[in-house]
């Protein structure tokens, strides 16, 4: 809404002429603590560092990324892939309040679809550059659907998803309870079905010996709720640290429900990547033992064990099992680590699925280990994609509301509804049998 030269934006009243809007941004610096505007100062030159990394990455022909024929998906793909499933996990924890009416994950429920919808907003940023064909994605996609290609599905299942969390955010703030809680229930299921989408993109390619299989679905969705609990640990102790709002709930509630839900994230993921790792080792598929091999003593064995196992499992693990490290710090620590080795994980599991020469078929012809080193241009993109999703975070800690709303789960308003509705049948059929008496 405007008026006489100002807008109206979520009850603000901001100008919109350059010279009133360039002051009103100086007063409100002005009245920023010194380390908020030094931290904002800080992810917009990231942002702005980015931004030129995406334009010379956006004109087709320039030859500016680390990929090669030989492997062909690298860090934007990794990007792309950890943002994605993020996105899921955030969901995935805060259902648990929003959809099954847990109460001791209510805090989570403004602070998640912040971060959810703006990781996927860095998700697209990323995949478009990758692609360098924005504009012919979008139509190719709508105009010309694939319905037997995994990676069509993934198109639509994240957009009607990004659907979802605009509807979900939208309505959280502007006092919509019946269609919030409606997109919470839309938003939850599409964060089971995107990142299976998603994993299955990678899972039929059975050229692909190390990605190829039923399991890679389940990895990407056990991933995703691993990494999106992280990023809430994180979340959650700045705002007790802080003490930001609602930080008293978020001591006494979230961090100890996001610690539960991390042990179970940790516990699951480690599983699946012991049997993956076994099964590569063991499996008699042509490419298979050899990718896995690359993993475990090749050229990606620092990573996988040191980075991957020791410091994005195993320490996470006893961070949330010792009762000494049972606390906000800790749960902050093993927050941190398990964050970092859900994208060492995504980046050696692209990585090993193309490093070992296989076939002719799949396009790996190298010897003895394809190579790959990102370049700063594949570096500045996803730098600045974690720098969008800081500060988009930061403004809304700071501009919205992010108090616990007063709403009732999905579930618990759908049962509410049946009972309203099959109240009358029963009265009557009570009747009927007071008669028949």
């Amino acid at each position: 809404m405007q008026l006489n030269g100002r807008a109206l934006i979520l009850g603000h009243t901001l100008p919109i002429g350059p010279r009133a809007a360039f002051a009103a941004v100086a007063r409100e610096a002005g009245s920023m603590p010194v380390a908020l505007r030094l931290w904002i100062a800080f992810l917009v030159a990231v942002i702005a560092v980015a931004g030129i990394a995406a334009l010379i990455a956006l004109p087709p022909g320039w030859e500016v990324l680390g990929t090669t024929p030989s492997f062909e998906w690298g860090l934007l793909i990794v990007g792309y892939v950890f943002f994605a499933i993020m996105t899921s996990g955030l969901c995935l924890a805060s259902s648990l309040g929003t959809v099954f009416g847990i109460e001791r994950f209510r805090p989570l429920e403004k602070r998640h679809a912040i971060l959810a919808l703006s990781c996927l907003i860095a998700a697209f940023g990323i995949i478009v550059l990758d692609l360098h064909y924005p504009v012919r994605m979008v139509f190719g996609a709508v105009f010309v659907p694939s319905p037997t290609s995994p990676m069509w599905w993934m198109g639509v299942f994240y957009g009607i998803y990004l659907c979802f969390l605009v509807v979900e955010v939208w309505s959280m703030f502007r006092g919509h309870p019946l269609i919030h809680q409606a997109a919470c229930f839309g938003a939850a299921c599409m964060a089971i079905v995107a990142p299976a989408t998603l994993g299955a993109v990678f899972g039929v390619l059975a050229a692909r010996p190390f990605w190829h299989g039923p399991f890679t679905p389940i990895l990407m969705v056990a991933s995703a709720l691993l990494a999106g609990t992280a990023l809430l640990g994180i979340v959650f102790y700045l705002v007790h640290r802080l003490r930001l709002e609602g930080f008293e709930r978020a001591a006494s509630l979230a961090i100890p429900s996001i610690r539960i839900v991390l042990a179970v994230g940790l516990v699951v993921v480690s599983l699946l990547v012991a049997r993956h790792t076994i099964v590569g080792l063991a499996g008699g598929t042509p490419g298979l033992a050899e990718a896995t091999t690359a993993l475990v003593a090749g050229p990606l064995a620092w990573q996988f064990w040191g980075l991957r196992v020791a410091l994005g499992l195993v320490v996470p693990v006893v961070l949330v099992a010792l009762p000494a490290t049972r606390t906000p710090a800790g749960t902050f620590l093993a927050a941190c680590l398990a964050l970092i080795g859900v994208f060492v994980d995504r980046m050696t599991f692209v990585s090993a699925g193309q490093i070992a020469p296989t076939t002719t078929v799949s396009g790996v012809v190298s010897s003895p280990y394809a190579a790959y080193t990102p370049s700063p241009v594949e570096i500045g993109i996803l730098v600045g994609a974690a720098a969008f999703v800081a500060l988009a975070y930061t403004l809304a800690e700071r501009y919205l509301d992010l108090r616990e709303a007063d709403a009732h789960p999905f579930l618990r308003m759908t049962a509410a509804w049946l009972r309203r509705r099959l109240a009358p049948a029963e009265m009557v059929g009570a009747l009927a049998e007071g008669d028949d008496r």
